[in-house]
């Protein structure tokens, strides 16, 4: 056999990944999930970025190894620095929540712009986020409003939910209870509690919305579900 066959019998990167992607997705029990550990492993020295955001969040959640926030960090971060958006988002959320890492409001802001740049949509709720309450950013309610509007706009659920506040309170935005009243519904109907709960006080007190007692007591018990 020629060396140049020989070579072609190795897996590829990509081979890997899927293979692993593939066992920790669709595993039977902790033999398959473990294998899929290792071939992403392989993927990830091979310089497969995306295994890299995949085992970084195999350690984040425990799929398939022990939780290990600090190990996923480093797995999102190399991905993060090779310019993927889904890792760049992560290593933002890991600094902004003191995750594995201390706290950094700043370096949290500087990673979720890089995302958001790529198009991220929850780089933008989360951004908004800091925008909104001044994490790392001058306190800015009008620009964190338009980030969160754009997510909610791209079906980011907390950004849904987010839209209501803002429109309810007039922050950063008039206030415009009808429009509250419409984010809070699409996003109670998605399953978010505390819109549930906003959508049945809505319903309660005819704000934003005509009275309704019993689609309040309805909603008031979806939230507590």
């Amino acid at each position: 056999m020629s060396a140049r066959k020989a070579r072609s019998t190795k897996p590829s990167a990509r081979r890997l990944f899927a293979e692993g992607k593939k066992l920790l997705n669709h595993g039977s029990g902790a033999e398959d999930y473990t294998a899929a550990i290792k071939l992403l492993e392989q993927a990830a020295m091979l310089g497969h970025v995306n295994a890299r955001v995949w085992l970084g969040a195999a350690f984040d959640y425990g799929l398939g190894t022990k939780q290990n926030r600090r190990v996923a960090l480093k797995h999102y971060q190399i991905a993060a620095d090779a310019g993927d958006a889904n890792a760049q988002y992560h290593v933002g959320v890991f600094y902004h929540d003191g995750t594995g890492v201390r706290r950094n409001y700043q370096t949290a802001v500087s990673w979720l712009r890089k995302a958001v740049k790529q198009g991220d949509a929850e780089a933008m709720y989360l951004l908004g986020l800091c925008y909104r309450y001044g994490r790392g950013v001058p306190r800015n309610p009008k620009q964190g409003f338009r980030l969160q509007l754009e997510a909610a706009r791209r079906r980011v659920l907390e950004a849904q939910f987010s839209v209501g506040v803002c429109l309810s309170r007039g922050e950063g935005v008039r206030a415009d209870l009808h429009q509250a009243f419409r984010w809070y519904l699409l996003a109670a109907k998605r399953g978010h509690k505390d819109a549930a709960h906003n959508v049945a006080y809505f319903y309660e007190t005819g704000r934003g919305v005509r009275e309704d007692k019993k689609k309040a007591e309805f909603w008031y018990s979806r939230a507590k579900q």
